[in-house]
């Protein structure tokens, strides 16, 4: 058998000569003819890097290309397909397996050892239960040799096709298996919609409308369609194990994904990377899915269980805070954007220490910009630590009045929606982190969000709801996901709005009067009162007060007792 694919200038070739190989990577031999017979597992193992060598950057960076390790490739398999011979027979025969977008054939080959190890020949996994499909031709060519050398026989015609089933579904096979695959598994292009380089065009837009229907929205990573494509393809009880950027689990624009997958397929288990598997370029997870024996059109599921499994992986406790009032009744959230952010971009300085920070109705002197940065558990650093914003380090910037009048609107329009005795909340950190604004003169700098209470009586309220470790862990439940650190919390407006208030009043009232001791004067005395006023205003045991101290570290800062 030979396989010899150009692409312009540079070639992936692959040539078999009983269970010699060797891979030509833009021309340069790995190992060649006279190199001596070469071991066919290390062989196989080989193809899908000198693939990877052989395809330029940008054209990996378009398709959204990512060459699958061993070891996850085995981890996929592992958890689309029978752990043990004797799980195969209450489902009857041996489980095909499908990888739709097959690359260079790790995945497919991974699938292959587990069977073997299940019992089944070698060349009756190549013959009968192994399938794959890819858009790139030299891809397949890998694949198709590194399945022939493990095995030493060529797979069937036709197993291996050059084809999409994102769009043709198991039309792309001659003759797949009746009623669906066994399992369907596989490392699917991630094509994020806000690059340039993987977004897609219109035409390609209405014709994934078209089979997809309101799934398909103008930021659907082309990855999250393939759980939907692996639904229809694989059999009732059947397993859809594919890779995925995390985002799935719970961006905004995956919803509907979630719910047309939810309809079809239940969520077993959900796999999260720890060993960042492609470097820095995305955090990646993989959702075990289990296809319902039934689809009931119209069925809706809840996708909030997509996030419940990332939460316990994280550790975070369960809390039940209940129905009742939330903080939206008692106080207004509000955040910036883009234009709030960059508008205000021209009014900042630095302190002169001059003017004071601006008092209460005073609109002539300069306020403090407190960024995320800046924001500690229950206090701030503004002025302390140097702190970034707009691409420069700044010591302790101010809004200056005189320069904010020239600014553009949207900035002089959310220094004014933020003014007010408030609470200036970070936006990603470990642990709920705000600054009291007593006076109300800051300006939150975006994305840090501001908690305005319709009665200023009320802010130190406010701040003992939303510093509590029991808001901590109902945040980081509900926003599991969402932050670019795995353990942290993205804190979003409607999350925080949507933040169910204490139960017991009086006890809720001791603990942010704790909190405004511990505010003016930073001692663990006062500390360890909040914690305990508070566990008791939210009905919470002290598994969740423990969590939250080994997760808060640094940000609660503790200034010595005087004496």
């Amino acid at each position: 058998m030979a396989r010899l694919v150009a692409r312009g200038e540079r070639a992936v070739g692959v040539r078999l000569d009983g269970l010699r190989v060797w891979a030509l990577a833009g021309g340069r031999p790995e190992a060649g003819p006279d190199d001596g017979p070469l071991d066919a597992e290390a062989a196989a193992d080989r193809l899908a890097p000198a693939l990877e060598a052989a395809t330029d950057g940008r054209r990996r960076r378009a398709q959204g290309l990512h060459v699958t390790p061993r070891w996850l490739a085995e981890l996929l398999a592992d958890r689309a397909l029978p752990a043990a011979p004797g799980a195969v027979a209450a489902h009857g025969p041996w489980p095909t397996v499908c990888d739709p977008a097959c690359g260079g054939g790790a995945v497919l080959l991974a699938a292959a050892r587990h069977l073997h190890r299940l019992g089944v020949p070698r060349r009756a996994v190549v013959r009968d239960l192994v399938w794959g499909a890819d858009i790139d031709p030299v891809g397949l060519a890998a694949a198709e040799a590194a399945l022939a050398l493990w095995a030493g026989e060529v797979p069937p015609p036709g197993r291996l096709v050059v084809g999409d089933p994102l769009h043709a579904g198991a039309a792309v096979w001659a003759d797949p298996p009746a009623g669906g695959f066994g399992a369907v598994v596989g490392n699917p292009p991630f094509q994020c919609q806000l690059d340039r380089a993987t977004a897609r065009g219109a035409a390609e837009r209405r014709r994934l409308r078209a089979r997809y229907g309101p799934a398909v929205r103008a930021y659907t990573d082309t990855a999250w369609l393939f759980l939907l494509a692996g639904c229809e393809l694989v059999r009732p009880g059947g397993r859809v194990v594919l890779v995925q950027p995390r985002s799935v689990v719970a961006a905004r624009d995956a919803a509907a994904v979630r719910a047309a997958v939810g309809q079809r397929a239940a969520l077993v288990d959900l796999w999260l990377d720890e060993r960042r598997a492609f470097g820095a370029a995305v955090a990646v997870c993989a959702p075990v899915l289990e296809r319902r024996r039934a689809i009931r059109p119209g069925d809706r599921r809840d996708d909030g269980d997509w996030r419940r499994p990332l939460a316990e992986q994280a550790a975070v406790p369960p809390v039940d805070l209940g129905p009742g009032p939330v903080l939206g009744d008692l106080a207004a959230v509000v955040a910036g954007f883009r234009d709030e952010y960059y508008g205000l971009v021209g009014a900042v300085r630095e302190h002169d220490g001059e003017g004071g920070d601006g008092a209460p109705g005073d609109r002539a002197a300069p306020a403090r910009l407190v960024t995320s940065g800046a924001v500690d558990w229950a206090g701030t650093s503004w002025g302390e630590r140097p702190v970034r914003f707009a691409k420069r380090r700044w010591r302790a910037p101010v809004v200056d009045p005189d320069l904010l009048a020239g600014a553009p609107a949207a900035a002089r329009r959310w220094v004014e929606r933020s003014r007010g005795p408030k609470l200036v909340v970070a936006s990603q950190t470990r642990v709920v982190e705000a600054a009291v604004d007593e006076e109300g003169s800051w300006v939150p700098s975006v994305p840090a969000l501001a908690v305005l209470p319709a009665d200023p009586a009320d802010l130190w309220l406010v701040a003992a709801a939303v510093l509590s470790p029991a808001a901590t862990a109902w945040l980081a439940r509900r926003s599991a996901g969402t932050a670019l650190d795995r353990h942290g919390i993205k804190v979003s407006g409607p999350d925080l709005a949507a933040l169910p208030l204490p139960r017991r009043e009086a006890a809720w009232r001791e603990a942010a009067s704790a909190l405004r001791c511990f505010a003016g004067r930073p001692t663990t005395v006062a500390l360890d009162r909040y914690l305990a006023a508070a566990a008791a205003a939210y009905e919470v045991d002290d598994a969740v007060t423990t969590w939250w101290r080994d997760r808060a570290g640094p940000a609660v800062r503790i200034r010595p007792t005087d004496g």
